[in-house]
């Protein structure tokens, strides 16, 4: 089996760190978290192939979630991109394609957990 990572980038450290322990129950992936998004963005670009799923916070000081989703499909249109956000940001997710999934905060860590693991399956399947 090749090595599956899952990220999670939120400015917010205890969040992102919640995020990252509640993911590891899931089986066969390596989860990493970042509370920066260049350095999220760094090691996306290091191990493409091995990215199956990205969560991002829409909210972040140095760019939005949305935009560095977009760069990550742009370097890689497997990968699945989950965007989460406490606002309500529906207009910017209209014109955008480079989101698979909106959620909103507060998110319930099981149905976190569910959508990374029915979209890592799918991936697995192709």
């Amino acid at each position: 089996m090749n090595r599956q990572f899952v990220s999670v980038i939120d400015d917010e450290e205890d969040l992102v760190y919640f995020f990252r322990e509640a993911l590891k129950q899931i089986k066969g992936i390596d989860v990493f978290a970042f509370t920066s998004p260049e350095l999220a963005l760094e090691h996306f670009m290091t191990n493409l192939e091995f990215y199956q799923v990205v969560i991002s916070d829409y909210r972040m000081p140095t760019m939005t979630g949305i935009e560095v989703l977009c760069k990550m499909k742009e370097m890689n249109q497997a990968v699945k991109r989950i965007l989460i956000s406490a606002f309500e940001i529906q207009d910017d997710l209209r014109d955008c394609n480079c989101v698979d999934q909106f959620l909103k905060k507060p998110i319930s860590m099981v149905d976190l957990i569910n959508k990374v693991e029915t979209f890592v399956a799918k991936l697995n399947s192709n």
